[in-house]
């Protein structure tokens, strides 16, 4: 007998946990996964909340919480119990990487597709329900959704609008296929490059807590040539001993105090941000070469 994993797609709000329940829920030899699961421990592991994660790294973890999902399917598969996936999976080209996964892992296998389409009066029950807020905006992410295609290696495509069921049979389009591929290889290279790039911005940063490099006094103008010991044994504020490359702090010699300091301006504003407009020449250099840390003090600035 042939296994079955399930998907059960579509945006925010849209009804995939419900219809789940009613139609899958306590079913014999049946596993129910959701991505929101996997997202969230990604994130957790990764030391962030979903509320607070620069965009860089919330495209790693929702692209790790894919990886283990993926995993447990076909972990899941493979011990002999069929899978239903809660997932959004807007585009072709996620779909296609499950599915081929799967199927290379996984013999005698069906792979069938629900995709939540609901009238906009069942939708908005839905985001009140919830307590969503900008039904508006919500709804206008369905026009995101690449709709499933059998090319893409479904069995069987069904759309459901509030409660009816409609198996979709469109004519294949191989050329979604085609593209997917591409677009998965691109992605595959540009995530590659990305964690090249961090190692070496990783081997630059703990390089610096030794090799010597150049330390800038934003009061007196003093600027030496020194390692971050030497420096700080002479009493400077600089990272990597003393704040953080990159971050607005204080960069002043042994010798003077931080009151005459971009940091301590900024700080003493009523909104304490960057203004450009509102700084001297000298200060808008101080806070280039901050912004460029720590490159910008491996050569003499001119």
């Amino acid at each position: 007998m042939n296994k079955l994993v399930t998907f059960v797609i579509g945006p925010t709000a849209s009804g995939k946990t419900t219809f789940i329940q009613n139609h899958f829920l306590n079913q014999k030899n049946e596993v129910i996964l959701n991505v929101y699961d996997y997202q969230q421990a990604s994130f957790k592991e990764a030391g962030f909340s979903s509320n607070h994660i620069p965009f860089k790294q919330e495209t790693k973890c929702l692209l790790k919480a894919n990886e283990n999902l993926l995993a447990d399917i076909i972990s899941t598969l493979q011990e002999g119990k069929n899978v239903v996936v809660e997932h959004t999976l807007y585009k072709a080209k996620r779909r296609i990487a499950y599915i081929e996964a799967i199927r290379s892992a996984v013999e005698n296998i069906n792979i069938e597709v629900y995709v939540m389409s609901p009238s906009d009066s069942v939708w908005d029950t839905y985001i009140k329900k919830r307590n969503l807020k900008n039904s508006t905006w919500l709804k206008s992410i369905k026009k995101d959704l690449d709709f499933p295609n059998l090319a893409e290696g479904f069995d069987k495509i069904y759309e459901v609008t509030d409660d009816d069921i409609r198996l979709r049979t469109d004519p294949l389009k191989q050329e979604i296929v085609v593209a997917a591929h591409k677009e998965l290889k691109e992605e595959a290279q540009r995530m590659k490059k990305e964690e090249e790039e961090a190692k070496q911005r990783l081997a630059l940063l703990e390089s610096m807590n030794s090799r010597p490099f150049w330390h800038y006094c934003e009061s007196c103008g003093t600027k030496v040539f020194c390692t971050a010991q030497e420096a700080y044994d002479e009493g400077w504020d600089y990272p990597p001993r003393i704040g953080t490359f990159g971050v607005l702090g204080p960069r002043t010699c042994g010798n003077c105090c931080m009151i005459n300091t971009l940091y301590l301006k900024v700080m003493r504003q009523k909104i304490p941000i960057i203004i450009k407009s509102n700084l001297t020449e000298n200060e808008l250099r101080t806070w280039q070469r901050i912004k460029n840390e720590p490159e910008s003090l491996l050569e003499e600035e001119k």
